[in-house]
């Protein structure tokens, strides 16, 4: 049995029927990829299935089932937010990254997968969340492998609508993060944040609640969240 076979019977997900064929048809294009240019860090087929694809199916867990929209900020090469795609086609699905190969590729993909609900976006969180069109638009906000969570909810919260989530996949210092982001999260209209641990791999789910807007000056310009997080001491 394959990691995501054991994924799904583990966490007694219910697929669509042809889902399984679209998460083997995108593990292959991902792969073939990743030697032409760098999509991900990953590149064996056991790595990618376990620690990437089961890892993101576990997501599904903590999606609201009434959420309509997903954006996946430095989606890379569509993790986790292409395979969430594939397994929920009634989830409307952004990918955002900054580097234009990437989105190329996803933009391939979902096109050679058939998914109808996947857009694809060039550019940065810090620009994106100023733009109308997709400031607190979205009932869930994800990001993996992106930055530490005090710099993190900067740039995901203005994006997330109110009565929306922000799941965030962490590795084991999220605890440490998630103490040293709470300053953060509620200066950007978040509350509740906490780490939930994972079914099949030590991968720890920050889960953070919208309630409020996000003050219009957040995030700040690039570079701004990782160099000065809010509320973090500088040194």
């Amino acid at each position: 049995m394959s990691a995501i076979d054991d994924a799904i019977q583990t966490l007694s997900l219910s697929l669509h029927a042809g889902a399984r064929d679209l998460l083997d048809g995108y593990v292959t294009l991902l792969m073939e990829a990743s030697t032409q240019f760098n999509l991900t860090a990953i590149t064996d087929l056991e790595g990618i299935e376990r620690r990437l694809v089961a890892s993101s199916l576990e997501i599904l867990k903590h999606i609201p089932p009434q959420a309509t929209s997903l954006l996946d900020v430095g989606t890379g090469g569509g993790v986790p937010g292409m395979i969430l795609a594939i397994a929920r086609p009634d989830l409307d699905v952004t990918l955002l990254d900054a580097t234009l190969k990437k989105v190329t590729f996803l933009k391939e993909t979902a096109a050679v997968l058939g998914l109808a609900n996947v857009t694809t976006v060039h550019g940065r969180a810090e620009d994106l969340s100023h733009d109308l069109a997709h400031r607190e638009r979205y009932a869930v906000v994800t990001a993996r492998a992106v930055a530490r969570l005090a710099t993190l909810v900067e740039l995901v919260m203005p994006l997330t609508a109110i009565g929306g989530t922000a799941i965030l996949p962490k590795g084991a210092t999220a605890h440490d993060e998630l103490d040293e982001a709470r300053a953060a999260v509620g200066t950007v209209g978040g509350k509740n944040p906490r780490a939930v641990e994972s079914e099949i791999d030590d991968t720890l789910f920050v889960l953070i609640d919208k309630i409020e807007t996000t003050p219009e000056r957040f995030p700040r310009r690039a570079g701004m969240p990782n160099k000065r997080p809010i509320g973090v001491p500088p040194g």
